[in-house]
């Protein structure tokens, strides 16, 4: 099969490029940039692997076009993600116009399968019960908002296309490679992770290498044709759970201090209404907050049934091998701070509050 695939040097993209090399697929990766040494290295090494890399935008239909020539699959990553001090505008050009971009690329070269990758995120962050397929929608920030448009567009324009298509929406991904998490693994395995509140809200994780397969079952499993799927791994565990168990990896007595909750909930949004007014990109957001007030679990049997596909790595031995490639990791850049008392705490808050993204 011949797969093309964008956002292929990103942390899922790159990875499913490798699973797929590894299964005797040709691919084609799009990239937007290799302006950094590690995505220039990241490169070398999907290159090495026999993947044809080409630079793009999928912003740009005409060389969207030129890039997938040939492709019977079109797997659909590159996305608008974590990116804050932009405007809500930023998230809509990238993940639900660029969305209709790729497709109509894949309609133009004859592809005959377009695989999305959405998030469970469009179910909201916080649920008492187990979240299957049937849930409504209810999507918490403008990043889930517009995968939740993305969908309705692969929906709409396949069916136009006659294209089918397979919409996956996996959990929070962790494991190597994955810098969003890197300082946190980090601050846990030191002893200076700060859980804000009780932590009883369950956050539950799928390991990349497990996702990747799961993409590539989609890309081909005949019963995922025109689905919608949940994509997690083996359990939910509440957050103080999960930072226990990863302190306890790191032979750490605690993962760090515990706090209140609504002080920094407060912190969170006159600093970013302060940054938006001076126009400078805000250290720390609401969004950047809702790492502690999450609490889902998901159900993602029909996953399991339509790709013929299980999860195989359990969270106890993706956290050891994630905490492992994490200390093994050189920081790009290390600042060291003197300050007194409490400006050793006002800089540990700020550095947490960076640090904290969605799990």
């Amino acid at each position: 099969m011949r797969i093309f695939v964008t956002g292929a040097t990103g942390f899922v993209g790159a990875y499913f490029v490798e699973r797929a090399r590894a299964g005797g697929h040709d691919v084609i990766g799009l990239y937007r940039s290799d302006a950094d040494p590690r995505r220039r290295a990241l490169l070398t090494h999907l290159r090495a692997l026999g993947a044809e890399m080409r630079c793009g935008d999928i912003t740009d239909r005409a060389a969207l076009r030129r890039a997938a020539e040939g492709a019977d699959c079109v797997c659909h990553f590159a996305a608008a993600f974590r990116e804050s001090g932009v405007t809500d505008d930023h998230f809509r050009s990238v993940n639900v116009a660029g969305t209709a971009n790729v497709l109509d690329a894949a309609r133009r070269v004859g592809a005959r399968r377009f695989v999305h990758c959405s998030t469970a995120g469009v179910y909201g962050q916080r649920s008492s019960g187990l979240i299957d397929e049937r849930a409504p929608a209810r999507p918490w920030n403008i990043y889930e908002q517009t995968k939740l448009a993305a969908e309705e567009e692969v929906r709409r324009l396949t069916h136009m296309a006659g294209i089918e298509y397979v919409i996956l929406r996996p959990v929070a991904v962790y494991g190597p490679r994955d810098e969003r998490l890197l300082r946190l693994f980090r601050a846990v395995a030191k002893g200076r992770f700060p859980l804000f509140g009780r932590g009883e809200g369950r956050r539950h994780m799928i390991y990349v290498t497990d996702l990747a397969e799961a993409f590539l079952c989609a890309c081909s499993a005949p019963g995922a044709a025109n689905h919608e799927l949940i994509v997690a791994g083996p359990q939910a565990v509440p957050l103080r759970e999960l930072l226990e168990l990863l302190a306890a990896i790191a032979q750490r007595k605690s993962f760090g201090p515990r706090l209140p909750l609504a002080p920094m909930l407060a912190c969170a949004a006159i600093t970013e209404d302060v940054c938006r007014w001076l126009r400078v990109k805000p250290p720390l957001y609401r969004r950047r907050m809702d790492f502690y007030l999450n609490d889902a679990a998901f159900d993602s049997r029909l996953a399991q049934r339509v790709l013929g596909w299980t999860p195989k790595v359990d969270l106890r031995e993706g956290l050891s091998r994630t905490l492992m490639a994490a200390q093994d990791a050189t920081p790009s850049a290390e600042r060291a701070y003197t300050t007194g008392a409490l400006g050793s705490l006002v800089m540990h808050l700020l550095l947490s509050a960076h640090i904290v993204t969605l799990i």
